[in-house]
């Protein structure tokens, strides 16, 4: 969020929660965060272990206003273990397109503000960056922080 290039190599090795949202989300985006930091701060009294290994990040879907100071604004109001991501319209355009997550940009009102309607998902990948699972809003966080334990912790048997 220093204003580097984050590239899927940033994290590799690392397990990651992602979360496509934007800044100025009155409702919606701000619950999910809280419901990732839910998942966080169990998974570190549980299973500290696998805490550690794991990487939340936000990834904004309004670049137009979410500029790096903006989000770090933003990221005083959540678990300080989040990392946010903003980049040019292009490149928010293909890493959402990349996930497939459904963003379109609501008509302004007359003040010029405007809300972005998205895909409310939150991925989970592993450490290679391959997509482990993904949990919709619906799922409550004891439920994700189980199948995240169950996801780091498997082995196979042939």
């Amino acid at each position: 969020m220093k204003g580097r290039l984050v590239t899927e190599k940033t994290f590799q090795g690392k397990y990651t929660l992602l979360y496509f949202g934007f800044a100025r989300c009155p409702d919606i985006c701000p619950s999910e965060m809280v419901k990732v930091a839910a998942i966080m701060d169990q998974l570190k009294v549980e299973h500290p272990k696998l805490a550690e290994n794991i990487q939340p990040i936000f990834v904004t879907v309004d670049p137009a206003r979410d500029s790096i100071e903006a989000l770090q604004d933003y990221a005083k109001d959540f678990h300080p273990d989040y990392i946010f991501l903003t980049g040019t319209p292009e490149q928010v355009q293909k890493m959402a397109k990349k996930y497939r997550v459904y963003v379109s940009k609501a008509d302004e009102t007359d003040d010029g503000d405007y809300l972005v309607d998205h895909s409310i998902v939150l991925y989970f990948h592993d450490g290679e960056g391959e997509m482990v699972d993904f949990f919709t809003q619906s799922m409550k966080p004891s439920d994700i922080t189980q199948k995240i334990h169950k996801a780091m912790t498997f082995v196979p048997s042939f």
